[in-house]
């Protein structure tokens, strides 16, 4: 039972994921806030649709259903043997397991991160040259609504922090070894990128798109889509840093700290060094700095699209009726 309905939250992930994917290039929706949007649907359809599915409607999996009114039964497939085990079963067990690979890969990272965004007790003191400098830096940019001020806490370490954290009590955690690397102007704009964040919330939604990670371990199209989630928040924070004028200290701030060694950093990318999936994921993510950097350099913003709003709620309108005839 368990391995059935795993089975159909990943099909339903991924059909989701698919939908949402093929809408963001046929509409071109460019805006970073849209595009989180229509990704967070294509990471609740699983858990909530998947579930409210089986307990309201669990019907579905009559042989009547599957037969005439089921536009997909990944069920059919389990008349493949593998091994003595059904294909679909077969599939299901393995996807569960990539899954659970994706989502410790990146959950045990995460969880560093925030225990490294809450130690506060190797900060420097306030009269410190790196302290001074980087509060008289946050003193030139526009707060953004940010109530109350964002704990600064610069860390005497020779590898590259630069972080935000906090729902409720807000944070900027950055390095001597990030100061070491940037100049004024980079500097600047990096914190601009940190203080973006804050002003959207970032950390909640952080902390949110980790739940559902959670909540989904077992779903490996989840945990790919709450990356490219993830990416947007990236994505939105350079618009709004864009908009102030400071898009080439940006790019500059996230070509110096991409590429330093051991990084703590939302400006960071992995290394490209060890296991073959690893490089792989490297060039991958390096590819995009590229052209994370090319807009920068730009200065592009994204189209202004209207019926946002009907785009968002006729996607997820739209997947309620589909996956429910996705068995």
């Amino acid at each position: 039972m368990l391995l059935t309905a795993a089975g159909q939250a990943i099909l339903h992930a991924t059909v989701a994921a698919l939908v949402v994917e093929g809408l963001l290039r046929l509409w071109r929706v460019d805006d970073p806030g849209e595009r989180l949007a229509l990704r967070w649907i294509a990471i609740a359809a699983p858990v909530l649709l998947t579930t409210a599915y089986l307990a309201l409607a669990p019907w579905r999996a009559s042989a009547s259903f599957v037969e005439h009114w089921s536009l997909f039964a990944g069920a059919h497939w389990n008349h493949v043997r593998v091994g003595g085990i059904g294909l679909a079963s077969a599939a299901s067990a393995v996807c569960s397991a990539l899954g659970l690979v994706l989502y410790l890969r990146d959950a045990v990272p995460f969880l560093a991160d925030r225990l490294l965004r809450s130690t506060t007790e190797n900060g420097l003191r306030r009269d410190h040259p790196a302290s001074v400098r980087v509060r008289d830096t946050l003193a030139t940019l526009p707060a953004a609504g940010l109530l109350p001020t964002p704990t600064l806490i610069v860390l005497e370490h020779a590898s590259p922090v630069l972080l935000c954290s906090g729902v409720e009590r807000t944070s900027i955690v950055v390095s001597t070894g990030t100061l070491d690397r940037l100049d004024d102007a980079a500097l600047r704009a990096a914190l601009a990128h940190e203080l973006a964040h804050l002003a959207r919330r970032d950390p909640r939604t952080g902390w949110q798109l980790m739940a559902a990670r959670t909540l989904q371990c077992f779903n490996p199209v989840v945990q790919i889509v709450a990356r490219q989630a993830v990416q947007e928040l990236e994505r939105r924070a350079d618009v709004d840093v864009t908009i102030q004028g400071l898009s080439r200290g940006l790019a500059e701030a996230v070509h110096r700290l991409s590429f330093a060694a051991d990084v703590h950093s939302d400006l960071a990318l992995p290394s490209d060094s060890g296991h073959p999936a690893d490089r792989l994921l490297a060039s991958a993510h390096r590819r995009a700095l590229d052209a994370r950097c090319q807009r920068l350099l730009e200065g592009a913003l994204p189209r202004s699209q209207p019926h946002r709003a009907w785009r968002v709620g006729l996607t997820g309108a739209a997947l309620a009726a589909v996956l429910f005839l996705v068995v």
